[in-house]
């Protein structure tokens, strides 16, 4: 894996998002993936549990358009910065969402484990609000 092949992984993995192409997960990911959406929550373990978290996320969102932007690669770690802006059916409301993940991959070019921040700006906006009041 080097910086090259770290930005078409990253090209993929924004493909996944914005067209719903489950199936290219399993070339992403390896079978044995540590997969941590969100910092405070548990890692999603193993390439089944993350398809089917893709699965579900992706049921969700409609009119996706998802950019992920490599920052940085070395030693077999990559970073890279994303925004995506969708509109979630569950919640009825358009989403602007932004966020970071740190990758480690395997000696295959599969993502071995990803650590992912992100935020929701219409989140962020209440907080702020509600913080000023």
């Amino acid at each position: 894996m080097n910086n090259n092949d770290f930005q078409g992984w990253c090209a993929s993995l924004a493909t996944v998002w914005n067209q719903g192409n489950l199936a290219a997960l399993t070339h992403l990911f390896s079978p044995t993936i540590r997969y941590q959406e969100h910092p405070f929550e548990p890692a999603l373990l193993g390439l089944a549990a993350v398809v089917g978290y893709w699965r579900t996320t992706l049921a969700q969102h409609q009119h996706v358009e998802c950019v992920i932007t490599p920052v940085l690669f070395a030693d077999g770690r990559g970073v890279a910065e994303w925004h995506t802006k969708l509109y979630h059916q569950q919640q009825q409301q358009t989403q602007d969402l932004a966020g970071i993940f740190i990758v480690n991959f395997d000696a295959h070019g599969q993502a071995s484990e990803l650590r992912e921040w992100w935020l929701d700006q219409a989140v962020e906006e209440q907080i702020l609000c509600n913080a000023l009041d």
